[in-house]
């Protein structure tokens, strides 16, 4: 069996910003999904392709489980191993808009630039989580 997972998808993009939404139900397994993929963001008017995301603001709801086991985290895809952003439990908002939101590791030249939705393998089946993140676009 397989996480049920609707999206990623895109709710309004600009030549500034993304708004991106997911939902996953937990097959108790755990998984990693794209959540946001640099490769697939329309590009700039003038035809400038975005080369990263700077996460600005996410609206979570990760269902509570029995033992409060269900938590996400989004982690920027790496080829050596993912990065954490920021872990999600239970249900919340936060806004990172005031410092321009958080960025990546941009440092090392393996760092793919995507975002991926992580769901741990404690997570009970059944679990829901809805994501929806918005992002800059940085050229």
């Amino acid at each position: 069996m397989a996480d049920v997972v609707t999206g990623p998808t895109i709710l309004q993009q600009s030549d500034n910003r993304v708004v991106i939404k997911i939902v996953n139900q937990s097959d108790g397994t755990g998984g990693t999904t794209v959540f946001g993929d640099i490769s697939a963001m329309a590009n700039r008017s003038d035809g400038t392709s975005p080369s990263y995301f700077n996460l600005l603001r996410v609206w979570f709801a990760c269902d509570t489980g029995d033992g409060g086991d269900s938590y996400a985290r989004l982690d920027w895809e790496d080829s050596d191993a993912d990065i954490p952003i920021i872990g999600l439990t239970g249900t919340g908002y936060w806004d990172f808009r005031e410092f321009g939101g958080i960025k990546p590791d941009t440092s090392s030249s393996s760092n793919e630039r995507d975002v991926n939705l992580v769901v741990p393998s404690t997570a009970n089946a059944g679990n829901m989580y809805t994501v929806v993140a918005e992002f800059a676009k940085v050229y």
